[in-house]
């Protein structure tokens, strides 16, 4: 009988930095719309609409770390970077899903932004058939993320996640009304002026 012997995965660590170049709108799903929602598909006749409250809607609708930073959601970046690849541009979106990792220690997944207060604005959204309704968001104008990628060295190079990263700022976008849904909003790009480095042997040496 022969042996197979299996290759280890060729794991890399980067640390980078993302700035973002248009406006971050945030809009979280709170529990109580996640109710509301598994009432109405369970059958279960709603109350009438209670009064609205802007801020609580604002801040409900706000990503926080468990720390209660600001923060934004590492699976979205993830997501964003996968949406970015194509055949037709050289990588595929399946090689990205196998190899591209974005590293998180809070516990909710959640990664603190480095940013202003942000701005309540009320939007007015399509619901159900045709109708209309309100929402209250959080706008972040000024914003930058840092963060560690994990990525299979064997099928990406340092460069390759960059430029997935950078394509997927340009014309994917992150969270509510952002490029790929037809808006603007979530836009970024690498902060090359902040350190890139490969935090690999350091983590490997602890």
């Amino acid at each position: 009988m022969s042996v197979i012997e299996l290759k280890p995965i060729n794991r890399r660590h980067l640390t980078v930095t993302i700035k973002g170049k248009s406006t971050l709108v945030h809009h979280k799903w709170d529990e109580k719309s996640r109710q509301q929602m598994r009432d109405k598909h369970g059958g279960i006749k709603t109350k009438k609409r209670d009064v609205r409250d802007p801020e609580a809607e604002f801040l409900a609708a706000t990503h926080f770390t468990k720390n209660g930073e600001y923060g934004l959601p590492a699976g979205a970046i993830r997501e964003c970077v996968i949406n970015a690849a194509h055949k037709d541009l050289g990588i595929e979106k399946t090689l990205v899903r196998k190899a591209f990792f974005v590293l998180c220690e809070d516990s909710g997944n959640i990664l603190a932004l480095e940013t202003e207060e942000p701005v309540m604005k009320e939007d007015v959204v399509r619901v159900g058939q045709g109708s209309t309704d309100l929402r209250y968001r959080p706008y972040f104008d000024s914003w930058s993320c840092t963060f560690v990628i994990e990525y299979n060295a064997d099928l990406l190079t340092v460069e390759s996640c960059l430029t997935l990263l950078d394509w997927a700022g340009f014309g994917v976008g992150l969270l509510e009304m952002r490029p790929e849904k037809g808006k603007e909003f979530g836009r970024f790009e690498v902060d090359r002026s902040m350190p890139i480095e490969d935090v690999s042997a350091y983590e490997e040496a602890a």
